[in-house]
């Protein structure tokens, strides 16, 4: 397994039911960059109390 080259955290609340394909779809939408190209992405529920990682 290899470790991420960098951890971005998305500040904005995410639906937590979105799966892999919607966060990956939003990473593409938002920043403009492949999810997969060795960052990790840190996706935070409303109340902040939830994290999903996209690796």
């Amino acid at each position: 397994m290899l470790l991420p080259t960098q951890v971005w955290l998305i500040l904005e609340p995410m639906d937590m039911r979105l799966g892999i394909d919607g966060l990956s779809a939003r990473v593409q939408h938002v920043l403009g960059t492949s999810p997969c190209n060795g960052t990790a992405y840190a996706f935070r529920n409303r109340r902040g109390n939830r994290l999903k990682l996209l690796q």
